[in-house]
């Protein structure tokens, strides 16, 4: 389980606790006495529970967190939850408004990170294809590229993702980050990337110049990426997703997303001389036809 999927589960343990107080506190609005012990038998034990779950979680990704997130989660468990006097019986349940404030702050910090960094490379891989079918230059330019070698096909498309504010990245035989342009060591440039970059995204360009090849080039560049071990420019990069970028003639099926322990392959199809999208849907119900008979 990656770091965003336990902390989903954690975020979800802490909401439980969170409702289950507020409803302990509308009962003391009727009876303000706290005969059977429920904050002491259940709630402070479930907020001593997430406190030790919570160490944990920063002791095994704390390196792989936002700096921001990072900082907060050490702040919130730094201030010294578990010493407090637990035989104060219902005035204890304060306790449980510090752990809401840092869910909500940690929460957005996450979201604020990985996940608009992969929604942002999403959208530049949709206008990229968009673009070679309605735009006759640049589909020209890319079936060129295609034609003239890999490297061609990484340049264009690296220069269109900065466009929409990403510096794609690839890896180099020695595991380090390569720029795309220019093929120097990333760290090179450390100084442009943290001034002009949205986002930081590992990609790896293959030609597949034949249908049939689809697979095998995808598992090489997920190969080829397993090089790098991280951490190009901290908070600026996308550590949980790597794209795979397969660069094909015709539109072909992706292949499915691939989770591997902390990280998750994406595979994107860029064709270079797609179908109309009238001819590939006449296309489609032939085929459904014929598969019918």
């Amino acid at each position: 389980m990656n770091w965003v999927e336990q902390w989903r589960a954690l975020s979800a343990r802490i909401e439980g606790l969170i409702s289950a107080g507020e409803f302990v506190l509308s009962a003391f609005k009727v009876n303000s006495s706290d005969s059977f012990q429920t904050v002491k038998k259940s709630l402070i034990p479930e907020f001593q529970a997430i406190l030790a779950e919570l160490e944990k979680f920063k002791t095994k990704h704390g390196t792989e967190l936002p700096s921001q997130a990072a900082t907060a989660l050490a702040t919130f468990l730094g201030q010294g939850w578990r010493a407090f006097d637990n035989n104060q019986g219902p005035v204890n349940i304060q306790i449980l408004a510090p752990l809401a404030a840092f869910r909500s702050q940690f929460d957005y910090l996450m979201r604020d990170s990985e996940i608009e960094m992969a929604n942002l490379t999403e959208l530049a891989f949709e206008h990229l294809r968009r673009m070679i079918v309605v735009n006759l230059d640049v589909r020209q330019k890319w079936a060129e590229a295609f034609e003239h070698h890999e490297t061609s096909c990484e340049r264009l498309g690296a220069i269109h993702l900065l466009g929409h504010g990403i510096w794609a990245f690839k890896v180099s035989a020695a595991g380090g980050a390569t720029d795309l342009v220019y093929s120097d060591p990333l760290q090179e440039r450390s100084g442009t990337i943290k001034r002009t970059a949205r986002a930081l995204v590992l990609t790896e360009w293959k030609r597949v110049m034949k249908p049939g090849d689809l697979e095998a080039k995808a598992k090489e560049g997920r190969s080829q990426t397993d090089l790098y071990s991280g951490g190009v420019l901290g908070d600026t990069e996308l550590k949980g997703t790597r794209y795979i970028v397969l660069v094909t003639e015709s539109n072909l099926p992706a292949p499915g997303d691939i989770a591997l322990e902390k990280v998750v392959y994406r595979h994107i199809v860029v064709p270079t001389k797609p179908e109309p999208p009238s001819e590939a849907s006449r296309k489609q119900m032939r085929e459904n036809s014929s598969n019918a008979v």
